[in-house]
């Protein structure tokens, strides 16, 4: 079974795949990219996490 980070990695290469006119011979490229990506996107994900639980921590609201 594949988890939820190869998920999303197949999924963003098969749309980028598709925006290029889906043509053969990319998919390695196409793959690298979606994981820079998907990896782009944690990283800012967790970034705003950090900074709403540092917001938090400093003004808490009791």
């Amino acid at each position: 079974m594949q988890d939820e980070g190869e998920r999303r990695i197949k999924a963003r290469a098969f749309e980028l795949w598709q925006r290029e006119g889906s043509l053969d011979g990319r998919s390695l490229g196409h793959w690298l990219q979606a994981e820079r990506e998907i990896q782009e996107e944690d990283e800012a994900e967790a970034a705003s996490r950090d900074v709403v639980s540092l917001a938090a921590a400093v003004n808490p609201t009791h």
